[in-house]
């Protein structure tokens, strides 16, 4: 007999697909009929959260780690349909190649594969399906955004100078507004730079609309972004890493619903001198990451960032310390790349190694997208109301008793499965090892990235972010610290 786990994921697009208690069924009887031993500990759930993206789904990230960890305890995963292990074909190659080499195959029970090469060649067919109703569902979406900006509606956080209440037409807020106007003012009258605008709002304690630093870019946003005349303004940039600004014939520019704040006549004086000072046409962002480590890793003497320098002749890549090069740090930094990816990754197995390492915790507000206690004891309540119908259509006759005893077994056997869970739950929110356990689960999710070959710049950059907020480097002591997100 085999050991299996069971992979439930339910997406946030309204599309047609079974509910997390119509698949466990489905898995369950599957299992049952192959002769395949799930363990309660071992179904994972993801819910409200879309297969295009492995880190966004921790379920899926803790069943990948478990699936590798030296005690290999299942050999088998079932899902519904492929699209619910991934919607993204080349995260799907990835993960089953890193499961096939831990001796783990991924089954779905809805979508039976012939044995071979044309089992193979169907299931990648497969994978290109789920990915292409993604990228078209995309689209759909894409297309009624357009058609509300068109007409004048806003879809994301107001910008500074701005409020607003759930999908309600953004408002001005009086005081943010002032400093708004207070920009266009020292830009265009004063003649000021927007890097010593960015100053001095900074040395009066003023920050941006996330409550960060100013910077010159920050402030160059606000002084070209046309919402603080009136105007919405769409399509402005792609929506890969690396954000780029589209051309600007592909904007779409409408008017608003919303109550400007700058006159026409002083955004178009702030556009041209901005448009002089380029000597260029419009801005075109910044590039996408040229490696993973790319803006990642900083000069542990400076903060500075670390930049990537492509080598010449026969020289190696490099990252080297961006503050040394203007003078504003007294230390060399410099590293190559080859040897900077060595130590990063064999720091972080090392890590994983050490099971006794230490690090300082440094407590940040960070929202859950769902608060797996509460989503339990939910469950544990449907099951309630579920035991009680199926118990009052016994009683009125229109189930059988054979069929009311096993409807029953069935329910609890998923209350006894669900109790297990939450007990697991509360004892480990209240475990002094929780951040630390989780903290080694990530980082096995990230260093299987960050060390296949299969894997894309894209999916390494985010796979080292996912864990560390930063590296930072000292050349002299050869000594790299993570800065780990708990």
């Amino acid at each position: 007999m085999k050991n299996g786990a069971c992979y439930i994921r339910v997406s946030t697009d309204k599309q047609e697909e079974l509910s997390p208690d119509a698949q466990k069924r489905l898995l369950f009887d599957y299992a049952k009929e192959n002769h395949i031993l799930v363990s309660p500990e071992h179904f994972f759930l993801d819910i409200g959260i879309s297969g295009r993206k492995a880190e966004k789904r921790p379920a899926f990230r803790d069943m990948i780690a478990t699936a590798k960890s030296r005690e290999h305890p299942f050999d088998v995963i079932l899902v519904w349909k492929y699209s619910r292990f991934a919607r993204n074909q080349e995260e799907s190659i990835v993960y089953k190649s890193l499961l096939r080499k831990a001796g783990v195959e991924v089954v779905s029970v809805s979508e039976p594969l012939p044995d071979g090469i044309m089992g193979g060649l169907i299931e990648r067919i497969l994978e290109w399906m789920d990915e292409y109703f993604s990228i078209r569902l995309s689209g759909e979406v894409m297309r009624g955004m357009t058609e509300k900006a068109m007409r004048g509606g806003y879809m994301t956080c107001a910008p500074f100078g701005y409020d607003r209440v759930n999908d309600a037409p953004p408002t001005v807020n009086p005081e943010k507004a002032a400093l708004v106007q207070l920009i266009f003012h020292k830009y265009v009258y004063e003649n000021a730079s927007k890097a010593s605008i960015a100053k001095y709002l900074n040395l009066n304690g003023i920050t941006t609309r996330k409550g960060r630093k100013w910077e010159a870019q920050s402030v160059e946003y606000i002084l070209e972004n046309p919402f603080y005349v009136g105007k919405v303004r769409w399509n402005y940039t792609t929506h890969a890493p690396g954000k780029l600004i589209k051309d600007e014939e592909e904007w779409i520019i409408a008017d608003g619903q919303h109550e400007p704040i700058i006159s026409q006549k002083l955004f178009d004086a702030a556009a041209a001198k901005s448009k002089a000072a380029k000597g260029r046409g419009p801005i075109h962002g910044r590039l996408p990451a040229k490696h993973w480590l790319s803006g990642f890793v900083r000069c542990a003497r400076c903060g500075g960032p670390m930049n990537y320098r492509s080598g010449r002749a026969n020289q190696n890549p490099s990252f080297y310390c961006k503050n040394q090069t203007i003078g504003t740090c007294n230390y060399t930094q410099r590293c190559t790349v080859p040897i900077m990816e060595k130590a990063v990754i064999t720091g972080l197995q090392q890590i994983l190694q050490n099971e006794n390492f230490e690090y300082v915790k440094i407590t940040k507000a960070r929202p859950l997208i769902i608060d797996p206690i509460a989503h339990l004891e939910e469950r544990l309540k449907d099951l309630e109301q579920k035991e009680k119908r199926i118990r009052a259509a016994y009683l009125d006759g229109i189930e059988s008793l054979d069929d009311y005893k096993a409807y029953k077994n069935m329910l609890d056997a998923e209350k006894a499965d669900i109790t297990k869970k939450l007990s697991h739950a509360q004892n480990l929110e209240t475990s002094e090892n929780f951040d630390k356990n989780q903290l080694i689960t990530n980082t096995h999710h990230a260093l299987e990235l960050l060390t296949s070959e299969n894997a894309s710049l894209e999916a390494k950059c985010d796979a080292i972010r996912s864990i560390c907020e930063k590296i930072t480097y000292d050349k002299e002591t050869a000594r790299i610290e993570y800065f780990f997100i708990l």
